[in-house]
C-alpha cells in the first residue's frame, strides 16, 4: 500500500461536554467477518478515532469508519449515548472532522463508498498547531 499522507495529523478539540479529544486516522481492523463487498471495492480502510486524552483510562477512545462520517448528514455525532455518561460533539466540530476526512480522502485519492466527495470545505482552514478553526 502507498504511504498515506495526512494520517499523522491529529485534531485537538473537545465534546459539548468539554472533554479533550485528539482527533486522529488509522488503518481499519479488518478480520474474517469484514464484508467481502468492502474488501472488494478497497472502502471502509480507514477510521477516525476520538481518543478523550483527560480521563484516567489512557486509551479511551471511540472510532468510525471514515466511510460513514464523510457520507453522514448529522449535525454533530454521538460518541457515547449513555444515560450516566453522555458524549458528543457539536455541529461545528463535526464538520470540523468531515473536512479534515475529507482533505485525506482527496489527497491519498481514496475510493470512499457511496461518497459524492469532491471538495474540501473552504469554510474551514487549518492552522498551525494541528486545529481546524472557522474562516471568517
Amino acid at each position: 500500500m502507498l504511504a498515506m499522507k495526512l494520517i499523522n495529523e491529529v485534531l485537538k478539540d473537545t465534546t459539548e461536554q468539554n472533554d479533550t479529544l485528539d482527533i486522529y486516522i488509522k488503518d481499519a481492523p479488518h478480520s474474517d467477518t469484514t464484508p467481502q463487498e468492502w474488501v472488494d471495492n478497497k472502502t471502509h480502510l480507514y477510521v477516525v478515532v476520538f481518543h478523550f486524552t483527560n480521563v484516567k483510562n489512557p486509551y479511551y477512545a471511540h472510532s468510525y469508519y471514515i466511510d460513514t462520517v464523510i457520507n453522514s448528514n448529522n449535525q454533530g455525532l454521538c460518541l457515547n449515548g449513555s444515560r450516566w455518561n453522555y458524549e458528543s460533539i457539536s455541529e461545528e466540530t463535526y464538520e470540523r472532522v468531515k473536512n479534515f476526512l475529507r482533505k485525506f480522502v482527496l489527497t491519498n485519492q481514496l475510493n470512499i463508498e457511496d461518497s459524492k466527495i469532491k471538495y474540501i470545505d473552504e469554510r474551514y482552514i487549518y492552522s498551525y498547531g494541528g486545529r481546524w478553526i472557522k474562516n471568517g
